[in-house]
């Protein structure tokens, strides 16, 4: 209550009745005003207290109080309102927090900008977490591309780290990043700070999972042709899957912009336009990098410093170099290329393609009589082999030189070989891999692709040979663990169980999934805001003010809009303030707390001549009053109450009503104008200064000072009430859809336009078509993928088993949002979004390699997964589960809600599908072979379809149906399985499972 009033009134007789609390709660719209003479309901400033049938009175059980100071923050003053606010934060923080504590109290504040300010400390608080977790991926990289040589070549470690291959690959994600920022920002579209935090997620999970893709793929090619020929085998091997994979992610991120929540829409535009960019970055800048590093390796040279060579310890203890051409211009040089001491010599053509190819089939000849099978070189696949001893590593350099000499190989000979994982490679490891302990005529010895060693000696695109690394290790994994055991029937019966109750399970949850986003996650744990929230939560029992905001209202006698309004005597039954009313019984279905504080009400009455203290004017001319018809005030509010003889002329407004009961137009013209600026006091409690300052919308242009009210209409004027007591985030968003449906009706009915407003709408709104927008951001990029995997892979079935994986992918990962207490809002859409993107990269690139393949299903997704498992799983799924893991130790909960969590579910469920279901799928109800249909419309015509090691040295049994039907299997090893698949004749081939 104003101090002034409370001090006059305690002075008063003992037998007056002074004010009390108790007395101020109940006339709190007459004697008992604010400061500003503004009447303060007690539901608004008092908490604490309770709500049901065991409440006393206000005094007794409040425990809890708000003050608010009203802050004029219009564009004018709104430099000085920040600087204010900035100034009251800080002052709140410590002297008022002090003082709280000193009584016994808790204070919780905040400002207009303390969420701004506080999300900007958000921003800089965890900065030093991302870029750790960007760092682990960046360290995890570099990584899982290199490589550990034998304890006698350690020196060998700097070399084989490739930490400048990673470094590279990194920065051409940023650079994808970067460019769609500035295209984006080139066309008008806003940076937000979800963009600027998940689109780098995403692309590096995209880039980095194609960086391992291709170094893998030019891992598997034959390293005795040209390092060219191998990066455009490698690339032709590759490009297929990696096209796929990025074409349906930018058109799902490109579908993903019809939805009408901007954040979302803004982030899918930014995210297709980086998948785009860093694709074509992939395919031509980093190959290019790809190939400068495999050189860089070959000739043994310091990773970051290539100017700097190696040296290298061989099985003998001599320091060699590794033997390769020094000459720069020759281009095309290989180890098994040059000759003479030290890897010096002329340049041997029989190298070439054209040579290697010659080769290929005189050596192939020699084995015509063992069966025949059918691959493309590009597509062979070269195991990594042990290192051997000197002694092994001679008889094996013995067997294999008799089979490229003597042109012909037993076939107990090659079978051997490929048991006991002996290796020309290994034998070359043994005499130090220099090409003068070989013959250097191109045509009288050939040593198969198997038998090279490793990175750092005459085969550089193997996957490291000897050398110990986390692509070998995976790659054996893969070849003699996880494969094999998927295609166990038990296994997959397992497998398909589990799947499928995990499915069941997650769509029974969706249903629960909460719609929102709860201030307290967005914010620092430390915010000063999250006592603010906690309290307002708890003590207040009341909501925000809402709004009824009513548009064109023809004030003029013969209108009946202002009967359509009001509540009093004579109004329209069903007006706008009477539907308040009622909706304020109804509480817990309408949100709507009490009755409308009506301007129009308080007006009528203001200007009725039964109260003839209120709407007054003055007949006479007066210095202190104005000229005639001026207003004067009520007698109790200055100069009346000092000078009783000075208002003793002033009269009623009206003498009477006018027909009808309600003011002409005119009237109102003058006299609302007087009621906004009369002060209420106990003489007239109807004054509309203070309740209505900012009810009516205000036109310096207009003669009135209120919009539209010269020409006998108001613009635009609000009705206020008050939400109840919202608590949750359910509670905000069900409080501003009943309030929708409540003026959608009254506008209808009463055919006057009314729509709500209150504070938290325009952040709540984007909540009202969440289920929606969820649908159509995860349906039409779904619609999209299969689109693109059907028009890639010519094969219907097989995109709908992608469609089926990537739907169970979502569904499972929302059942995970749900147990991880995530909840749906546009941080979540948008992760949902990229979660979609890179899905594709779990089962795209296994799904390719699976239609490329030929032979029977199991054979078939066994291939998949020694082909694409191992860069899938250190490419995609180890890297983003080493940057996940340091968000678990972000300040901010949104970070370890909504990133981490929600991410760590996204790589388990993505790895799972992947790597788990789709092969076991395939292996059952899988399409069926590119290959297959291509033999089945000419089977005449010779097919170079990959052929797949899916022993454990890199044997490959290939079979081909004879006359009988029978399948004779023959042990074939590294090149000469390749020899034999140019030499061979028509006929239909399997790999034999």
């Amino acid at each position: 209550m104003d101090r002034a009033l409370y001090e006059s009134e305690q002075k008063k007789s003992p037998y007056a009745v002074k004010l009390s609390p108790d007395y101020c709660f109940g006339h709190w719209a007459t004697q008992c005003r604010s400061a500003f003479e503004a009447p303060i309901d007690p539901h608004v400033v008092l908490g604490g207290f309770s709500t049901g049938p065991d409440f006393r009175n206000y005094s007794a059980d409040t425990t809890a109080f708000v003050v608010t100071y009203p802050i004029d923050s219009s564009p004018a003053n709104r430099a000085a309102a920040l600087a204010w606010e900035e100034a009251f934060v800080q002052l709140a923080k410590t002297e008022l927090s002090s003082m709280a504590a000193a009584a016994k109290l808790s204070l919780a504040f905040q400002a207009e900008r303390s969420v701004e300010d506080e999300l900007k400390r958000e921003s800089y608080a965890d900065a030093s977490v991302v870029a750790i977790s960007y760092l682990v991926m960046l360290g995890y990289i570099a990584l899982a591309l290199a490589a550990l040589p034998p304890p006698q070549q350690l020196l060998q470690v700097f070399v084989l780290s490739r930490a400048s291959l990673g470094a590279g690959g990194v920065l051409i994600v940023a650079s994808s990043v970067a460019g769609s920022l500035g295209l984006c920002s080139m066309f008008g579209m806003w940076s937000t700070l979800i963009i600027m935090e998940v689109i780098p997620f995403l692309v590096l999970a995209v880039g980095v999972d194609n960086m391992f893709v291709l170094a893998h793929a030019l891992a598997r090619q034959d390293p005795t042709l040209p390092l060219v020929t191998r990066a455009g085998l490698a690339l032709g091997s590759a490009g297929p899957s990696i096209t796929l994979a990025a074409s349906c992610e930018v058109l799902a991120f490109g579908l993903g912009s019809l939805t009408p929540m901007p954040a979302v829409r803004n982030f899918s535009l930014c995210a297709a336009t980086a998948v785009l960019l860093d694709f074509i970055l992939q395919v031509t800048v980093f190959m290019a990098l790809l190939v400068l590093d495999s050189k860089r390796l070959q000739q043994s040279r310091l990773d970051c410093l290539p100017c700097i060579r190696v040296p290298y310890r061989d099985a003998t203890g001599q320091w060699v170099y590794d033997d390769v051409s020094e000459d720069p211009e020759d281009e095309e040089s290989t180890l098994l290329g040059s000759s003479g001491p030290g890897g010096h010599g002329p340049r041997n053509d029989g190298w070439s393609l054209a040579g290697v190819t010659s080769r290929l089939k005189g050596l192939a000849g020699s084995r015509g009589n063992q069966g025949s099978g059918t691959a493309d070189p590009g597509e062979m696949y070269y195991a990594p082999q042990q290192e051997l001893s000197p002694t092994a590593a001679a008889e094996g350099s013995g067997s294999v030189g008799a089979t490229a000499t003597n042109g012909s190989t037993a076939p107990e000979t090659s079978q051997e070989i490929g048991a006991s994982g002996t290796t020309m490679g290994s034998a070359a490891a043994a005499t130090g891999g220099r090409a003068r302990d070989r013959p250097s005529n191109g045509g009288s010895m050939f040593t198969p692709a198997a038998a090279i060693p490793g990175v750092t000696k005459s085969g550089p695109g193997l996957l490291h040979g000897d050398k110990l690394s986390l692509q070998a290790l995976l790659q054996a994994y893969m070849e003699r663990v996880h494969a094999p055991l998927l295609m166990n029937p038990l296994v997959q019966l397992v497998v398909v169980a589990v799947f499928i109750t995990g499915l069941f399970v997650a769509a029974a949850l969706i249903p629960r999934l909460s719609v929102g986003l709860d201030q307290a996650v967005a914010l620092p744990r430390d915010s000063y805001l999250q006592t603010y929230y906690r309290d307002v939560m708890s003590y207040l029992r009341v909501g925000p003010p809402l709004f009824l905001v009513v548009e064109g209202v023809n004030v003029s006698a013969a209108a009946p809009d202002i009967n359509k309004l009001c509540s009093v005597a004579g109004c329209n039954q069903d007006s706008l303030s009477v539907r308040v009313s009622e909706a304020a019984l109804s509480p817990a279905s309408t949100y709507i707390a009490s009755p409308a504080a009506s301007w129009v009400d308080d007006f009528l009455s203001w200007i009725n001549p039964s109260l003839p203290k209120c709407c007054r004017l003055n007949p006479d001319d007066s210095p202190q009053l104005g000229p005639p018809g001026s207003r004067c005030p009520p007698p109790d509010q200055p100069p009346c109450s000092t000078n009783a003889s000075l208002c003793a002329a002033c009269q009623s407004c009206l003498s009477e009503l006018p027909v009808g009961g309600r003011p002409h137009a005119a009237q109102v013209s003058k006299f609302l104008p007087w009621f906004l600026e009369s002060v209420p006091s106990e003489g007239c409690a109807k004054g509309g200064a203070g309740a209505y300052n900012s009810a009516l919308q205000k036109d310096n242009n207009d003669p009135t000072g209120i919009a539209g009210l010269s020409q006998g209409m108001i613009t635009a004027s609000a009705f206020r009430t008050y939400h109840t007591a919202l608590n949750r985030q359910h509670d905000f968003i069900a409080a501003l859809s009943a309030a929708r449906s409540f003026t959608e009706q009254a506008s209808r009915n009463l055919g006057i336009r009314v729509y709500p407003y209150s504070v938290f709408h325009i952040f709540f709104e984007q909540y009202l078509n969440t289920r929606r927008d969820a649908a159509l951001l995860v349906g039409l990029p779904l619609l999209a993928i299969f689109s693109i995997c059907w028009l890639f892979t010519s094969s219907l079935w097989g995109s709908v088993i992608l469609l089926v994986m990537l739907l169970s992918l979502m569904i499972q990962l929302a059942g995970a949002m749900y147990m991880a207490g995530i909840e749906v809002n546009a941080v979540s859409l948008v992760n949902l979004a990229m979660a979609l993107g890179i899905a594709v990269e779990f089962c795209a690139h296994i799904l390719h390699s699976f239609c490329v393949s030929h032979g029977s299903r199991v054979a078939r997704a066994k291939a998949a997964l020694v082909k694409m498992g191992a860069p899938v799983t250190s490419g995609i799924t180890l890297t983003k589960f080493a940057g996940v893991v340091v968000l678990a130790f972000a300040r901010t909960q949104i970070f370890e809600v909504y990133y981490f969590r929600l991410y760590l579910a996204l790589v388990i469920l993505g790895a799972a599908h992947g790597l788990v279901l789709l092969p076991v799928v395939l292996s059952r109800i899988g399409p069926p072979s590119w290959s297959d249909r291509k033999v089945a419309a000419s089977p005449t015509s010779m097919e170079l379809e990959p052929s797949r090691s899916l022993g454990v040295q890199g044997e490959q049994t290939i079979a081909r149906e004879d006359a009988a039907g029978r399948l004779p299997a023959v042990a074939a090893t590294g090149m000469a399985a390749t020899a034999a698949a140019l030499t061979s004749g028509s006929g239909q081939q399997q790999i034999i499972d």
